[in-house]
């Protein structure tokens, strides 16, 4: 009975574990990206998956940066 529970909670954890990681992969590495390629694609196709994610992670780097650089400019110099 203890491997019949273990394994429903086993398969009910990895079912969650990768739902939720395959969320979070689709929103920050796919949705920006695809978003941004489509306007430049022709039409009737769907935008490289390899650009997609390079343009995704650049975009991420940018929000980062502009993110930090209001920071500085709101907060001034961290105390380090």
């Amino acid at each position: 009975m203890e491997e019949v529970i273990g394994s429903v909670f086993r398969f009910l954890g990895r079912f969650i574990v990768e739902t939720i990681f395959t969320i979070i992969v689709e929103v920050m590495f796919h949705f920006p990206g695809n978003l941004i390629c489509k306007p430049f694609t022709k039409k009737g196709r769907e935008p490289n998956g390899f650009l997609v994610v390079i343009v995704s992670i650049s975009f991420w780097l940018l929000v980062a940066g502009l993110a930090y650089t209001a920071y500085i400019l709101l907060f001034g110099e961290p105390d380090a």
